[in-house]
């Protein structure tokens, strides 16, 4: 059995068993919740430590990014030219023998480019060498060494069963991992802060002749914190208790950090900040037309990320020499129609 009809049929199986879905896959070298604990109480700092996938698709405005960027190059049909001009398509690049279709295939490789930078699909060749089906190889099952020797599950494979795609960065995992730390910390705290709105709050004895017993000062505190977090918005302190308040924040906080994340998020994926929908800090948003950020997506974002996939595919060992193959975007680069109708002059 060829590596790619092992994948084939690794993909068939997890089209047709629910129970083998993306989320039960896991790379070897994602680190857990567990990891993550235990070493940071061995080396007191998790800044080393990379984000996983599933960590970062937490993050609302990645998981809209995302979204975009793939839904959006998923829809676009890869043709063939030379020059300009359209030649007949390879069967391969619209219909495949596995379960996974060609649409489902682009989702996922572009999905790989976003969060990892590279991704690899396995191929299978006809007698005279020319491919005849692809399918994407999930991250967990491959690695690159540093003599640049790919790796299927820990063995190494020939050029000619594989296209390695790389991307126009690094991953996202990579070089947004402060950030998608940072963004879900934020997340925790705005959560903390809807469920207990007042801040920390000190039961300040003021008489140290009146010293409680642990069981006391335990149901104080627990019938505090039962009070705020049903809402309660009014307690009861004796005499020689103060309720103190601390750290108080203004809720301007989160609102400019979540949309200050928002616009980095936005950087980070070269997509327009109008496109993830976080407003400014100040009230007034700059006016800006859907044909106008449609127009910026397709030249900033689409061609960013399209650009090196049809630069791997356009290569000799993909396609005949003298051709090259694209992502067809006349669709999408044709202006939406007015439901008014075309303008007329008076």
């Amino acid at each position: 059995m060829g590596l790619f009809d092992v994948f084939k049929f690794a993909a068939d199986v997890a089209a047709s068993t629910p129970s083998m879905g993306r989320s039960s896959i896991r790379s070897p070298w994602t680190t857990g919740s567990l990891t993550s604990w235990a070493i940071q109480d061995i080396i007191g700092d998790t800044e080393v430590l990379a984000v996983s996938r599933a960590d970062a698709m937490r993050v609302p405005a990645i998981v809209k990014g995302r979204a975009l960027i793939t839904g959006t190059l998923s829809r676009m049909p890869l043709v063939t030219l030379r020059g300009s001009e359209r030649v007949g398509n390879p069967p391969w690049l619209y219909r495949t023998d596995t379960r996974v279709a060609p649409s489902q295939r682009m989702l996922w490789t572009v999905d790989d480019l976003i969060f990892a930078g590279v991704s690899l699909w396995a191929v299978e060749r006809g007698t005279r060498g020319q491919i005849v089906d692809a399918v994407r190889v999930p991250p967990e099952w491959w690695q690159i060494t540093q003599d640049l020797q790919v790796l299927v599950n820990g063995a190494p494979v020939n050029s000619d069963e594989i296209i390695l795609f790389e991307g126009p960065q690094d991953g996202l995992l990579e070089i947004a991992a402060q950030d998608i730390r940072a963004s879900r910390s934020m997340s925790r705290a705005w959560s903390a802060r809807v469920t207990s709105p007042v801040p920390l709050v000190e039961l300040h004895n003021t008489d140290p002749t009146m010293e409680l017993g642990d069981g006391e000062i335990s149901d104080l505190i627990d019938s505090w914190e039962s009070a705020r977090q049903s809402g309660g918005a009014t307690g009861y302190t004796p005499a020689t208790i103060d309720a103190r308040i601390h750290g108080e924040v203004a809720p301007d906080l989160f609102i400019e950090g979540r949309n200050a994340s928002r616009l980095d998020f936005a950087n980070f994926l070269h997509i327009p900040a109008a496109l993830l929908e976080g407003s400014p800090s100040e009230a007034s948003l700059t006016y800006s037309t859907t044909e106008g950020k449609r127009n910026e997506f397709a030249d900033y974002t689409i061609t960013y990320w399209a650009g090196p996939i049809e630069a791997r595919l356009s290569m000799d060992d993909v396609t005949a020499r003298g051709q090259r193959i694209a992502f067809d975007m006349s669709e999408w680069l044709t202006p939406a129609h007015s439901e008014t109708g075309p303008t007329r002059e008076d």
